[in-house]
């Protein structure tokens, strides 16, 4: 049974299980009791069409519904013409096994109108009416069950689009630790080859010339002093070796914080739509790390805050180093706010700006911007 099929066979059920208490209930008004023979009919009814659902082939389910079609028009002339009005049910299941043109089905259905006898003249319009009915009932449900089917289709494959995203992520989380551990290794490899060439040599220089030193120590006094004084130069020049490996190792500190911030920064971009620019000036050397995690956590926010109200496509951070004060702007180019109502978020701004003794400056009048002043010196 497919997705589609089983929802469209419980509701025909249902429509069936309806029309006919309806044709039961109105047989008994019109008549005052239900013969045996009406209820063979009935019994003969339900058995046709519950076995239209059990069976799957077509040929089989078109004799079925032949068969039940035959028992109900002869049941309408002999038993009770009210039974004549199960027959549409019929007509549209048989026939749109073969056609798809949903006129034809429609004109199909309303031929027994043109066949009725006398005594069936007083069922005419409640006949009509049903098999109208009948179609509209079964055109909703094949256009509904069919738009539920897309949906679930279209669900499936937004699914598996997001599995083959998180694969894709993951496999490139798993490339980028690999080369940040390939990056390590090299850099390892780097400073111990550098260690060896430049330190290793002019220590092991500096040793031979204390050893020789030593054995010449009594024999030739001056000889002895002459090579202990080139040990020591060379030992300083390897001591001043291990500090220019170390100085170069350790990245000034306006590398840390504006690498720390320019991270952050493409992070945010690559995960939202708009774009952003973050540019700097002034001697940044001088922001000390308790400032520079101000000014990324109140960044982060006024980011976040232009994400979720300016409708912006663009924002500028800029960091600039005055004489007496550290200056962050945080602008963009969204809808602006002509009154500004300080949430949690402005609020948090300004209490981290004020561990450091600074403030913070907001204004809405041309897009949005949070200005973040620090004092230094």
């Amino acid at each position: 049974m497919t997705e589609r099929g089983a929802p469209k066979e419980l509701w025909t059920m249902s429509i069936k299980a309806i029309l006919l208490s309806y044709v039961v209930i109105q047989s008994y008004v019109s008549v005052g009791s239900i013969s045996p023979w009406y209820m063979l009919y009935i019994l003969l009814y339900l058995c046709l069409n519950i076995s239209i659902h059990i069976t799957k082939k077509g040929s089989v389910t078109t004799i079925v519904l032949l068969l039940s079609m035959l028992v109900t028009a002869m049941s309408s002339s002999y038993i009770q013409p009210l039974l004549l009005l199960l027959l549409p049910l019929n007509i549209y299941e048989l026939f749109t096994i073969y056609l798809r043109k949903r006129g034809i089905i429609l004109f199909l259905m309303m031929v027994p109108l043109l066949l009725l006898s006398q005594e069936f003249q007083a069922i005419l319009v409640t006949y009509g009416l049903v098999a109208m009915l009948s179609f509209l009932y079964y055109l909703l449900l094949n256009t509904y069950i069919n738009k539920n089917a897309d949906l679930k289709e279209d669900i499936e494959k937004r699914n598996e689009h997001i599995q083959q995203l998180t694969k894709s992520l993951n496999e490139n989380k798993e490339y980028i630790r690999q080369s940040d551990y390939t990056i390590k290794l090299e850099e390892r490899n780097r400073l111990s080859q550098e260690i060896h060439d430049k330190i290793g040599h002019s220590m092991t220089g500096a040793l031979i010339q204390m050893e020789a030193s030593k054995r010449l120590f009594t024999s030739d006094p001056n000889k002895s002093a002459e090579l202990l004084q080139n040990a020591i130069n060379i030992s300083k020049d390897g001591i001043e070796s291990i500090r220019l490996v170390l100085k170069n190792m350790k990245p000034p500190k306006e590398q840390l914080g504006m690498n720390r911030m320019k991270l952050f920064v493409d992070e945010f971009s690559a995960k939202h739509t708009f774009r952003t620019s973050l540019t700097h000036e002034g001697n940044v050397d001088i922001i000390t790390p308790i400032q520079w995690k101000v000014i990324q956590e109140n960044t982060k926010e006024a980011l976040t805050n232009a994400m979720k109200y300016s409708n912006a496509t663009f924002v500028s951070i800029h960091i600039e180093v005055l004489r007496s004060l550290i200056k962050v702007d945080v602008s963009d180019n969204g809808k602006g706010e002509q009154k500004v109502i300080k949430g949690l978020g402005l609020i948090g701004m300004e209490e981290r700006a004020a561990s450091v003794s600074g403030t913070i400056i907001v204004d809405g009048s041309r897009g949005f911007s949070v200005t973040t002043l620090i004092p230094h010196g």
